[in-house]
């Protein structure tokens, strides 16, 4: 008995790489930020993911399958987020009513000093729905959606084919 061997395929994603650069790497930030509108740090989204990525590794993110792309989905529209652990009550801090991506798209960056709302590093378990930062650099360490589910998402919306993504984490 022998078994039809099918091969799987890999789409790379790059967030440095550009569109129309002919490198064959898909520009996940480029894209990302095309779609909801706001810049996306495709490396604080894959240290979400996988928090202890070192540099020069890979993170495979399997599509290919409908229950890893439902589950992908499912948890990108969950309206709650996990917000950390707070110390003095020893539980956690969940959100309640928004996804990721409604929590994600609330918070800013000023565009101006006096209109910062919050210290640039507020402690784990801060709502931080509406805030506004003075930077990208702290907006992204306080909140940024996983990348697995932001692929999962950039599928269903057709900007992304099916199929098997390795990201590729460099400085």
């Amino acid at each position: 008995m022998t078994s039809a061997y099918e091969p799987t395929g890999y789409f790379t994603l790059d967030p440095h790489a550009k569109t129309g650069d002919g490198s064959g790497l898909i520009p996940i930030d480029e894209i990302a930020s095309r779609v909801y509108g706001k810049p996306y740090n495709s490396l604080r989204g894959c240290e979400h993911d996988s928090p202890n990525l070192c540099n020069g590794a890979e993170k495979v993110y399997d599509f290919s399958s409908e229950d890893d792309f439902e589950e992908a989905l499912e948890q990108f529209d969950t309206p709650e987020i996990y917000l950390g652990w707070d110390r003095e009550s020893e539980e956690s801090v969940v959100k309640e009513g928004m996804t990721d991506l409604d929590y994600w798209l609330s918070i800013k960056i000023a565009e101006r000093p006096e209109d910062v709302t919050v210290d640039a590093n507020p402690p784990k378990g801060t709502d931080l729905e509406g805030v506004v930062f003075e930077s990208a650099f702290f907006a992204d360490r306080a909140f940024t959606p996983p990348l697995g589910e932001v692929v999962a998402d950039l599928i269903r919306r057709g900007e992304l084919p099916r199929g098997n993504y390795i990201y590729r984490h460099w400085w």
